[in-house]
Order: structure tokens, then sequence, then C-alpha cells
């Protein structure tokens, strides 16, 4: 294993990094940078403008001073397609070698133009047979090619890809059954972006559910806009003025209208671990982590409580891993939902 991993984050209004060093048992996280990226260059979680990220990946390098150009990168976004799916068992390598055969019916993307990947979730015994169930992942070639060229471009080198939802597993998810006790139910975790959210629920670190959203903090800004009749730009600073705009009328309008938007993008939500728990009969939720960006807005947190069926907390990525970033502690706050992707593709999988 190297003894640095860097994750690489991009997305729609920023691109991320995280540096782990591998030496350190948990890993120590010795290097972050944030650098805001071209609007439009990044949109619904795909790249749009190869050119402008690879700009904004140089400068994140110079900026952060990492100590490898390798990178592990992530994908979400609504050309990925995630299925649980049962197949015969066979030996991992077989298995992976037989995949295209066996899944075809599956995936609504053709499999010459697709990258499959799986997570296996368990082995059961179904009429007598030997069966495995899995997690299957597929993602379209030229959104994958897409970022690869934008990487590959700014003088970087990918050596792995991920689904952002198992990063964040990896950086945030609980292994200790929410400390609890075995009963505590499975845990959901949601990271909100800027127009893509990613919902996995996992039970002690195995992924069992995956849904990416195409929506988030743009939802909730659209909403403000609408209700006060102003640009997205303006409706934006609204939104994160957190009740500190002069005219109060003008605060209480955006706080409504924020409510409001916050509420139906809970919604979203709900009917995801909603669809979860009617497929899996005896199953419960038993605790909501957010990260992201977009879980930073005020209230949102309580927003997402009264709707959804558990407590909601918020996820703490640097706490999966050692060391002290050289910032303040303020800072250190600010940056941490941020960077819950970025840290999890860093640290290393079942396969890492």
């Amino acid at each position: 294993m190297s003894r640095v991993r860097i994750g690489l984050d991009i997305g729609a209004t920023a691109v991320r990094a995280a540096e782990l060093s591998m030496r350190t048992v948990p890993p120590s996280l010795v290097r972050v940078a944030q650098v805001p990226i071209a609007p439009g260059a990044v949109s619904n979680g795909e790249v749009r403008d190869p050119d402008a990220v690879s700009d904004s990946l140089r400068e994140l390098w110079h900026q952060g001073k990492f100590r490898s150009k390798e990178v592990i990168l992530g994908v979400a976004n609504q050309r990925v397609v995630v299925r649980e799916v049962t197949l015969p068992w066979l030996p991992y390598k077989e298995l992976r070698e037989s995949l295209p055969f066996q899944v075809q019916e599956f995936i609504p993307i053709p499999l010459d133009d697709c990258v499959l990947d799986f997570h296996v979730l368990e082995e059961i015994e179904r009429d007598g047979r030997r069966m495995v169930r899995l997690l299957l992942v597929a993602a379209q070639k030229h959104m994958t090619q897409q970022i690869v060229e934008a990487v590959d471009s700014a003088g970087l080198k990918p050596v792995g890809l991920d689904l952002i939802p198992f990063a964040i597993v990896r950086s945030v998810g609980s292994i200790d059954g929410l400390g609890l006790g075995g009963q505590a139910g499975d845990e959901a975790l949601v990271d909100v972006g800027a127009d893509v959210t990613s919902v996995c629920v996992h039970a002690w670190g195995v992924p069992r559910f995956v849904r990416i959203l195409q929506s988030g903090g743009r939802q909730i800004t659209h909403a403000v806009a609408q209700g006060v009749q102003v640009s997205e730009e303006e409706a934006e600073r609204l939104k994160r003025a957190n009740g500190s705009e002069p005219d109060r009328a003008k605060a209480a309008n955006v706080a409504r209208a924020a409510a409001a938007g916050a509420a139906t993008f809970a919604e979203q939500i709900r009917s995801s671990l909603e669809f979860y728990l009617a497929q899996m009969p005896g199953a419960k939720i038993g605790r909501i982590l957010l990260t992201g960006g977009g879980s930073k807005l005020q209230g949102l947190e309580a927003v997402l409580e009264e709707h959804l069926p558990a407590e909601v907390v918020q996820g703490r990525p640097f706490h999966r891993v050692s060391g002290e970033l050289d910032l303040p502690a303020d800072a250190v706050a600010q940056a941490e939902p941020l960077l819950a992707v970025a840290v999890g593709l860093a640290l290393p999988g079942v396969r890492g």
C-alpha cells in the first residue's frame, strides 16, 4: 500500500482534496485544500468543461502542496446505476470475469458503454444452491472518461475510481452498531451537494442500499429565489446569511421559503428510505448522518429530523483519522462537512 493516499472530490462549486499518511493507525490527515470551480464546469455530478476543471485542479495542487499526483476519484450522478442482485456463487475472480454476462437484464445501460463493479453483501442458500447477494454498480463510460480526461490534463494520475456513497461509509459510517447495541438499526448517510445528494444505508460498514438524487442545496436556493422574487445569486447569498439580513421582513420571507424548500428536499430523502425499508422486511433506520456543503444550511438538520424516521446528526469524517490540520478550530469545523467525500476516497476500502 502507498504511504500516501489522496482523495479528490470534484464538486459542482469546488474541487477538494485530502491527503492521508498511511504510516499511522488510523491514517493521519496531513493536507487538505479547496479551490472554487467555474460555474457550469460540473453539473449534476458530471464534468461538462474538462478544461475548466483541469485549471482548478492545477491551482488546487499549487495551493495544497500535496506530496503525490496519484489520486482516487469519486462518482455519483444519474449515469450511475446501483442495483441489488442475487447471482450463483463463484470465486471472486470468476465472478468478476463473468459479471457482464450475468447482469445484462439488471441495468439500463448497454454493456459496451458501461463500467461494472460490485460490492458483496452476503452469501445465501436458495433452493439448495449457494448464491451471493451483490450491490451492482454500473457507470456510463463516457461520463467516467470525462472525469479522467480532466484529471489527466491537470497532470494528475487517477489510480482508483469509487462510488461516492461507498466513500462516505468509510469516512463517517459507524462500525460499532451506532454504539447502542445490536438492536439500534441501520444507519443512513446523506451527503448533500449543490445539485446531487447521495443516500446510502449501511449496517456495520457494509452498504445495503444506495440512491443518488438529482437535488441538493440548489433546490433550496431555487425555492428562496422564487419565494422572495430575487435572482439565484441573490437567493444563495440570502440563504447563507442565516437570518442576518438587516431587512427583517425579507429575512423572515427567506426563512419561510428555505424551510419549504428543505421540506420538499426532506420528502425525497424520506421516500428513498421508505423504499429501502419496504425492500428489507424487519429493517429499521437507527440514525441519519449528514455530510456535504449543503448540510451546513442553518435549520436543515431540524427540518430533516421532522420528516425522517430517525435522529439526524452531523457526520464527523475527521474523527475517522488522526493528526491535526494547521488551521484554526473554527476553520476546521467549517471544512469538515465539505471534506467527507475526499477523506472517504483516501481511506482504503475492503480491496484498498
